[in-house]
């Protein structure tokens, strides 16, 4: 028996050994459903056999090891992308990610070389199931940074488009106070430093916060 065939003969004890580890992974955190890990990795282990049953040249191995895999009729990238959304939308990091796929690779070959069927070929087999699972790690692993980068942005155009209003009467009640000849010059350097904060701001505002945070000042101002 080869391992692909192994692995979908095998899929409820491979699934269990799944649900049990990312269910610790998970501590409580997330409302996931043991049948929502379920179906994540029979999905994935589904897609992994697929993958090995395919026909693969030597230059589509070499460009597999380098990351670079074009989409297959397997459905192969679209289930490490969808698992990627998933666990990040239920508050998995990349290191909880990293540690699924890991063990996953490690209950698939344990079982495996338990199994008196498993022929000659084995070590080709393993090459080919640490290959598809190193590329759904990675494919996995890009979503997930992909779509952090973009909540993040997205946190700071909602954040910079709610504080735009209020700042821009901050600035205009400046504007108004630098012509009170009333003003003390302490005063005056008070409203001169919001003002300056203020175009910090408006600057930054229209970027993502990652970039803004490497154009805003961090030495501190006091004014005497």
């Amino acid at each position: 028996m080869n391992l692909s065939d192994f692995i979908e003969a095998n899929l409820p004890g491979l699934i269990d050994d799944w649900t049990e580890y990312a269910r610790k992974l998970d501590g409580g955190r997330t409302r996931l459903s043991d049948q929502q890990l379920r179906n994540s990795a029979r999905d994935l282990l589904r897609r992994i056999a697929a993958d090995m049953r395919e026909g693969q040249t030597s230059a589509q191995q070499h460009a597999k090891s380098w990351g670079d895999r074009a989409p297959s009729e397997s459905g192969f990238n679209e289930a490490a992308h969808e698992h990627a959304d998933d666990r990040l939308s239920h508050g998995f990091d990349i290191n909880d990610l990293v540690a699924e796929y890991r063990a996953l690779r490690a209950s698939v070959l344990r079982r495996w070389q338990q199994d008196p069927q498993a022929h000659a070929l084995a070590l080709q087999e393993m090459i080919r199931f640490n290959e598809a699972i190193d590329q759904m790690l990675a494919e996995s692993v890009r979503q997930h940074a992909k779509q952090t980068e973009r909540m993040r942005d997205l946190f700071a155009g909602v954040l910079a488009h709610d504080l735009r209003s209020p700042l821009g009467a901050i600035l205009a009640s400046t504007e108004t106070l630098l012509h009170d000849d009333g003003l003390s010059s302490r005063s005056v350097r008070a409203v001169a430093f919001i003002q300056r904060a203020r175009r910090i701001w408006g600057d930054c505002a229209p970027m993502p916060s990652t970039k803004c945070a490497r154009r805003t000042p961090t030495r501190r101002s006091t004014c005497a």
